[in-house]
């Protein structure tokens, strides 16, 4: 099933259950809310199997992350990686789906019948669209992981395969750490929503678009900022690991 495919799939489910608990009795209501969060956590809790072969076979160390299955699975297809994705071991970052839960647990409270904080306004300006975003979270969380090995740090798919081309400035999604001129965790380091970087791997043509544009300006540079390309992640990983990491391979930082 295509990605896209997925996202209409799990938002159909989503607003199947926001529908059925508007007409449901509060003992049912409950009874929803439970199997939301719970099958959102159950759902998404399983790695790749390709993830587990490459562990079982291959000489590189994915020493974080967690691999449970059920059941068992014949071996995946081998697949290639392309050489900068392979520079020494590779430490994968655990997955983290505090943000997608966050946002799953506010739908609920602003959408679910009976809750106090719901009225016909909350339930469709924050509850749905929380619990959409909430959602699509956890496919992110379940599909992506951030991965870091001697000399790049990359963003790949749960099973060790690329993530193609950046769908902002294109090129592929992997990036040296002594091209990074900055990163930090928004709004905060113990309350990380979003991973910030900034580089100067990319090409300088493409380093103003979208928020590059305030972050390279004339003002930001002159208040200490370094010119370059900014990226934003939502922090579905293990944040503290991920800057561990960051702060390990000597990546640039503005104090």
């Amino acid at each position: 099933i295509s990605k896209h495919g997925m996202i209409g799939y799990i938002t159909a489910i989503a607003i199947d259950i926001i529908f059925k608990a508007a007409t449901a009795t509060m003992n049912q209501r409950c009874s929803l809310l439970v199997l939301l969060v719970c099958g959102a956590t159950n759902a998404f809790t399983t790695t790749s199997p390709s993830l587990a072969h490459l562990r079982s076979t291959s000489s590189t160390s994915f020493n974080n992350e967690r691999i449970n299955f059920s059941v068992s699975t014949p071996p995946p297809p081998s697949y290639s990686r392309t050489t900068h994705l392979a520079a020494g071991p590779i430490e994968v970052i655990d997955p983290s789906y505090n943000l997608a839960l966050g946002s799953l647990a506010l739908g609920a409270i602003f959408g679910i019948p009976g809750s106090p904080l719901k009225s016909k306004l909350t339930a469709f300006l924050a509850g749905i669209p929380l619990t959409l975003f909430g959602l699509f979270l956890a496919f992110q969380t379940t599909t992506l992981r951030f991965t870091l090995d001697d000399e790049n740090f990359s963003l790949v798919r749960s099973g060790g395969e690329s993530t193609g081309e950046n769908v902002v400035v294109g090129g592929e999604n992997v990036w040296a750490y002594n091209k990074f001129v900055n990163y930090d965790l928004f709004p905060s380091r113990s309350f990380p929503i979003l991973v910030y970087f900034k580089e100067t791997q990319t090409p300088e043509e493409f380093w103003n678009v979208g928020p590059g544009e305030q972050a390279n300006s004339e003002e930001a540079i002159a208040n200490g900022a370094v010119p370059g390309q900014v990226h934003f992640f939502p922090a579905i990983a293990n944040t503290e690991d991920l800057i561990k990491g960051f702060e390990e391979h000597g990546c640039a930082k503005i104090e």
